[in-house]
């Protein structure tokens, strides 16, 4: 049995791949296919997705639901509902790693133990499939299974599952850089959506 306390050096050339495919010095634009799985109740949902980000900072747009972060604080839009819920989230805290996603593929040493799993057929393809497991476990998530292509070693999907039983699947359609982003594009607009509800977390 693999021991799950370490860092596998086989995983790493992957990881640090994965990690030199995103500067954050750069804006990227990245279009996604996701699953969202209910294990408990045995439901799922599916739909398309896109993620603006720039360091630190991105716009998330799923469905009715829409996520900024501006660096300092985050706004979760649900735009059938007409709320958003604005919070600080402390750089300190487990959470935090889910709230920036460039900061798990830049700090995998750091926030991680993690194995090469090998190739695994994915979703009708086959990828490497490297698994991560937090070292701090008082965050919601318990694993991340990130998959890459085995030839360029690109990012090509990954799967990001919640203690309280939801599955998230990722398969990234589409990657552009070099995008010139306005820092407004990561902050919640006010004036776009005057019906919507401010709350304070």
């Amino acid at each position: 049995i693999k021991s799950l306390a370490q860092q596998d050096p086989k995983a790493e050339p992957y990881l640090k791949a994965v990690s030199e495919q995103f500067d954050m010095n750069t804006g990227y634009l990245i279009q996604m296919d996701y699953i969202r799985e209910d294990i408990m109740r045995e439901t799922s949902a599916e739909g398309e997705g896109s993620i603006w980000m720039k360091g630190l900072k991105y716009k998330i747009e799923v469905n009715e639901f829409i996520v900024y972060f501006d660096g300092e604080k985050l706004y979760s839009q649900n735009t059938d509902a007409e709320e958003v819920y604005v919070s600080e989230p402390d750089p300190d805290q487990p959470g935090y790693l889910q709230t920036v996603p460039i900061r798990i593929i830049k700090a995998y040493e750091q926030d991680f133990k993690y194995m090469l799993m090998g190739i695994t057929n994915f979703h009708g393809k086959d990828r490497l499939e490297i698994q991560l497991y937090p070292k701090d476990v008082s965050g919601p998530y318990s694993l991340l299974k990130i998959f890459v292509n085995q030839h360029d070693q690109k990012l090509e999907a990954f799967q990001l599952k919640h203690k309280e039983g939801i599955q998230y699947t990722m398969f990234l359609t589409e990657i552009k850089g070099k995008q010139a982003y306005d820092e407004s594009l990561f902050r919640f607009n006010p004036s776009e959506y005057p019906e919507t509800e401010f709350i304070e977390l």
